[in-house]
């Protein structure tokens, strides 16, 4: 765990240990897709902010945020999936710096609080063949939310996060928001979006984090600290 005013450039890092972890959305997207939804198809952004409010002053925990959130829509998946397709875009540094990763070796593992549902319409495994996803699911035709574990997160990441490093692997997460809180406690590196809540709780609990505005600067701090004379298993596009 990172603790402190982090230096500029960090450790040399050798690519066979590294293991990258990110948060999907508002990290891998630019808008947060349960946002979205319940703004445009739910309860409506009075809601949604009310359910901040909430998760903030600790009356509410993510997993009920997120089921009372979704629990608002009354659309079928497919007309909701449009407006996502239509709206929501990835950051537009993600793509390449999956790339960079796979080249690499290194493994890439998406770890979200959203659904798999809504990730697989951005995240394809024909685009994106080395991406692992890691993520909770709604019931067959509804929008009740199975979530992956019985966790007050639904889905905590930490534990993925904390397999990882006691395996050997150099963990890095990049995230934004709160269900990042508990993998940024034991992540051997943060990357928090700036103007985010991660970057604030960071702050708050001095874990040491780097802010990025797009993917290009995670990958641009990474590749610059690879140990010289890393080989990448196959070449970056």
């Amino acid at each position: 765990m990172s603790r402190g005013a982090g230096p500029p450039d960090g450790p040399r890092l050798d690519p066979s240990c590294l293991h990258v972890f990110t948060d999907f959305d508002g990290t891998v997207t630019r808008v947060d897709t349960l946002n979205f939804l319940t703004e445009r198809l739910g309860g409506g952004a009075a809601h949604y902010e009310a359910t901040g409010r909430a998760l903030r002053e600790g009356r509410l925990t993510l997993r009920d945020g997120i089921a009372r959130d979704i629990g608002g829509i009354r659309i079928p998946f497919a007309e909701a999936a449009a407006l996502l397709r239509e709206h929501v875009e990835l950051d537009p540094g993600f793509p390449a710096f999956a790339r960079w990763c796979a080249a690499r070796g290194i493994p890439l593992t998406v770890l979200s609080a959203g659904f798999r549902e809504i990730i697989d319409l951005f995240l394809s495994p024909e685009e994106f063949p080395a991406l692992s996803i890691q993520a909770n699911a709604l019931e067959p035709g509804t929008w009740r939310a199975v979530f992956r574990d019985d966790s007050p997160f639904g889905h905590d990441k930490a534990p993925a996060v904390r397999t990882a490093r006691t395996r050997g692997r150099y963990a890095v997460y990049v995230g934004d928001g709160i269900s990042d809180e508990a993998p940024a406690t034991v992540a051997d590196e943060v990357f928090a979006r700036a103007g985010g809540a991660l970057a604030q709780y960071c702050a708050v609990q001095e874990i040491r984090c780097r802010r990025f505005e797009t993917f290009d600067d995670v990958r641009r701090s990474l590749e610059s600290r690879l140990a010289d004379g890393a080989p990448a298993v196959r070449g970056v596009p």
